[in-house]
């Protein structure tokens, strides 16, 4: 069969053969086959001319156990080039958003690759969390053996998505080995003060039975997992004091290494906030009596804390919702002074803050607060000396200047472990304890004589006891609770009866750090050694938007603080930043109604959809995949209809990564027909090189169609390149590629068998798409270099494609340095190639100096700034900036004024007139060629 029919067929069969398969419609009947006697060069040595459907599979087949050999081995000096795809919860299946972005991550760490760099490309699972649990207490079996299970069968579906991956990095957040480390880090930030336990309101998730942190609770009030609308609750939780890092990390949105973040750097300044104060801890007082609870308050006036008179509290407060109607007070931590803490709704706090600590004596806002809650100022803390205000009556801050008291308090706070660390009103502890089973044990132990005591890390790791779906059931506090064997254990510190700790963290812990250990996963002395981490950051990482805004956030306090303390080389993990759409499906609803239909429940008419037995209207939509909404794809029956490098192919192409993928297989004939057109080009690479061809017309066309198709490489390979290494638009690589297939397209035979630039656009074809289709080019070069004569230098031909040098421009080929003068752009001047690589903003003044426009518009003026950039192989921008002086306003009398009115009037009457006059004429000609056409077809 031809192709063609093929597809014919298989449109027909899936049409009238229930769950269409192409393994069982072949078995129907030996005299019915699909599959074709079509070969393929690696295992017959022939080149087929034709490229059916199964030919593809025949190819992957070959291709897929051999790929990973075929790799290039980096020099051992190369550099390295970490390409990361967040790695995925391990839920049995994948989905067609896994499918899109380790598409992606594959095709990068081809490219560099290709380029000559050390890859590193890890895999690894997400395994801990509730829905494994959930999962686990469905099935009754153990939470370890069904995600055991389930990293399995995904592994397989990786592998089927033809990804290289460096399998022997892969870790898993569930093992002992593992979480050991997660474990250690914890007792790290214990350390260093980082880590408490207090009581505190929390986010309850009255489906999942377990505490969200406020990232984690949508705009509606509902968790992010189970949908539920999210109760508060007390409770005594273990936290990270994440707003230790407040200005560090607002500070390390700066970075210039940050490249793509711009959505999630305005996130994240959202949720940091402006860090203008500070938090500080004051001992509680309740009827008098002061226990173990503290009173946490933010101001952005420390340095005024020796006058504060009182303090209020906002009624959902904890501490309001604990001690309702008791007599609060507070100790002031730098004066031991006793404050009043009262409880008010009806005082202004700042965004996101529930506590005001009131300094009425140098703020008009609290002194009315004092008026208002009967309160008698007393404090006098400021003078004013040679015209600056200094602190009097504040003890050793006395006769400071304001900024010089504020260091002192915000230094002494942080010596003393009360605060002193820069944050905002808005911005809470990280929330880290969560109540059920699957998860990392937090390795600390209850001791009555000693109180919480940390696990020692030489008796690391605190491991899960084994513990089955029905065990799990039971759902409100945690089921460890249930383990008494294992809650029952020894003080570290005095050897007493002791009870583990029964919460385990949230996984967002596990996986803010393990982009680290995918370094060293084999260390069983340390989290990662420091020579590993040498290969920090990130050099380019992957992963869906919906994701990426939490975690991004909660690694970046784990890598700056792994940094304060000596153990990382860098603060901030990863630099370029992919974060790729949903990939969304077609769904069906039935008008004014949330009832959703099957595809095949409805049929079109008219470009309107129906429903199939009541003709009802169905309105249809791009929704993200669901099967309640019976819009989801299985990725695995769309490789064993196309392919893995056609599923990629249509995956990557018409949309960047960045837009929501609307998947379709409509996007497939475009697709196919690419491959087709290459694998024939191939061919007849090979091919034409034995036949006689007539002579070429006149003596100048071979070189015409030469220089055309050098003309095409460089024009397509410029933003091939530029698209691979700055946009990462992967969609728009495609599309050049396509209209580089095209120039190879056009030209006749006799340029395709003796043209040097004809191979040479072919090989840089195939080149650049191999990174995204890398079993079916890594057969097409097989095919391609079997070519008789090789003209062309620039292959190693004795090597497959993978160790081919990445194409680049001819030196000769001219790029654009453009040139604008106060933001607008003035000109555009070609600059070749081997001047370009060492341009400098020197040299491209010089050049913009030699032309006309600039010479008129911008040189008779004072240039007052240059900035020039260039991106190697594309273009250079040189800016340039000056003052432009007014022009005189113009006056005109009454009638000077009249005159131009009538004159530009005049004008355009003329040249609408023009117009028609140049319309009649073309009408005029084209009925003369309409008549002399049908008197030659008469006469014929």
């Amino acid at each position: 069969f031809t192709s063609t029919r093929e597809m014919l067929l298989r449109h027909t069969a899936r049409v009238i053969v229930p769950h269409y398969t192409k393994r069982n419609v072949i078995s129907l009947t030996p005299s019915w086959t699909l599959l074709s006697n079509r070969t393929i060069y690696s295992s017959t040595g022939v080149v087929d001319q034709h490229l059916s459907a199964d030919t593809l599979h025949n190819v992957e087949q070959h291709w897929k156990p051999r790929l990973q050999s075929c790799l290039p081995v980096p020099k051992p000096d190369a550099a390295k080039y970490y390409v990361l795809s967040m790695f995925p919860y391990p839920s049995g299946k994948l989905h067609m958003g896994h499918v899109r972005v380790y598409s992606i991550s594959d095709t990068f760490a081809h490219y560099y690759r290709m380029l000559g760099y050390n890859v590193i490309h890890p895999m690894g699972w997400d395994a801990f969390g509730l829905p494994a649990e959930n999962a686990a207490i469905e099935n009754g079996v153990s939470p370890a053996v069904w995600t055991k299970d389930n990293i399995a069968k995904m592994k397989e579906q990786l592998m089927e998505l033809g990804c290289t991956f460096d399998w022997d990095r892969e870790l898993a957040t569930c093992e002992p080995e593992y979480y050991r480390w997660t474990q250690f880090i914890f007792l790290k930030l214990y350390q260093e003060g980082l880590v408490y336990q207090k009581d505190s309101m929390v986010n309850w998730d009255p489906v999942d039975q377990t505490v969200l942190a406020d990232e984690q609770v949508d705009g509606d009030g509902r968790s992010w997992r189970s949908g539920a609308l999210v109760e508060k609750k007390p409770l005594k939780q273990w936290f990270f004091k994440t707003t230790n890092f407040s200005k560090n990390l607002l500070e390390g949105l700066e970075d210039p290494s940050l490249i793509n973040w711009r959505a999630v750097v305005a996130a994240q300044r959202n949720w940091i906030g402006d860090c203008s104060g500070t938090n500080l801890d004051f001992r509680l007082m309740v009827d008098g009596v002061e226990g173990e609870q503290k009173l946490n308050v933010w101001t952005d006036q420390p340095e005024f804390v020796h006058g504060a008179e009182f303090i209020v509290l906002h009624p959902e407060h904890l501490v309001s919702t604990l001690h309702p109607g008791a007599n609060l007070e507070a100790v002031n931590p730098f004066t031991g002074s006793t404050i009043p803490v009262i409880v008010s709704g009806d005082v202004q706090y700042s965004y996101g803050a529930q506590t005001v600590l009131a300094f009425p004596s140098v703020s008009e806002a609290h002194r009315a607060m004092a008026t208002q809650f009967n309160i008698t100022p007393t404090a006098h803390i400021t003078s004013i000396s040679s015209g600056e205000v200094t602190l009097t009556n504040c003890g050793p801050l006395s006769g400071l200047s304001l900024p010089s008291a504020r260091t002192a308090v915000m230094d002494q706070a942080r010596k003393e472990g009360i605060g002193g660390h820069h944050t905002s009103s808005n911005l809470k502890d990280w929330l880290i304890s969560r109540q059920r089973y699957w998860g990392t044990p937090i390795p600390v132990v209850h001791c009555s004589a000693c109180g919480p005591v940390p696990v020692p890390a030489d008796q690391l790791p605190v491991t899960l006891p084994p513990m089955s779906g029905d065990q799990l059931a039971s759902k409100g506090p945690s089921p460890l609770l249930q383990c008494e064997d294992w809650l029952s254990t020894t003080c570290p510190e005095c050897g007493g009866q002791a009870r583990r700790e029964t919460d385990t963290m949230d996984t967002f812990v596990d996986s803010s750090w393990y982009f680290l250990r995918y370094l060293d996963n084999k260390n069983n002395t340390e989290p990662f050694s420091m020579e590993a981490v040498k290969n920090m950051p990130v050099d380019l990482y992957i992963g869906g938007m919906e994701h990426a805004y939490l975690h991004l956030y909660f690694a970046r306090f784990f890598t700056h603080f792994l940094h304060s303390i000596g153990l990382s080389p860098v603060k901030e993990p990863f630099c370029n930043l992919i974060t790729q759409g949903m990939v969304k499906g077609r769904s069906y609803r039935l008008k004014s109604s949330t009832k959703y239909l099957k595809p095949d429940q409805v049929y079109e008419e008219g470009g309107k959809f129906y429903e199939n037995d009541t003709n009802a209207p169905i309105v249809t939509e791009w929704e993200k995949m669901s099967k309640s909404k019976h819009n989801g794809v299985d990725p695995g029956s769309m490789f064993e209809v196309y392919g893995c490098d056609t599923v990629r192919l249509m995956m990557l192409c018409n949309v960047g990564p960045g837009s929501d993928r609307n998947w379709s297989e409509e996007t497939y004939p475009g697709i196919r027909n690419m491959q087709i057109k290459l694998w024939k080009l191939v061919y007849q690479a090979v091919d034409l090189q034995e036949k006689t061809l007539p002579e070429m017309r006149y003596d100048e066309e071979m070189q015409e169609y030469r220089d055309k198709l050098r003309v095409a490489r460089n024009t397509h390979l410029r933003h091939v390149n530029y698209n691979y290494s700055h946009t990462r638009n992967l969609a728009v690589v495609i599309a050049r590629v396509n209209s580089m297939i095209a120039a190879a397209w056009s030209v006749p035979g006799q340029v395709k068998r003796d043209a040097p630039e004809y191979q040479q656009l072919l090989g840089n074809i195939l080149i650049a798409l191999a990174p995204i289709a890398p079993h079916m080019v890594a057969e097409l070069w097989e095919s391609f270099r079997s070519v008789r004569s090789q003209l062309c230098d620039d292959f190693d031909w004795s090597s497959g494609v993978f160790h081919q040098t990445w194409p680049q421009l001819d030196q000769t080929t001219n790029l654009e340095l453009k040139v604008l003068a106060n933001k607008k752009e003035v000109v555009r001047i070609p600059v070749a190639k081997w001047y370009f690589d060492t341009l400098t903003e020197e040299q491209a003044f010089d050049l913009a100096c030699h032309d006309n426009s600039i010479q008129d518009d911008v040189l008779p003026h004072d240039i007052s700034t240059k900035n020039f950039s260039k991106i190697d192989g594309f273009e250079a921008v040189l800016e340039l900036f000056f003052n432009r002086p007014e022009k005189p306003k113009e006056t005109m009398s009454p009638e000077e004024f009249e005159k131009k009115k009538k004159a530009d009037k005049l004008a355009r009457k003329e040249e609408k007139l023009a117009k028609k006059a140049a319309r009649e004429e073309r009408t005029r000609i084209y009925n003369e060629n309409l008549a002399r056409r049908e008197k030659i077809s008469k006469t014929k």
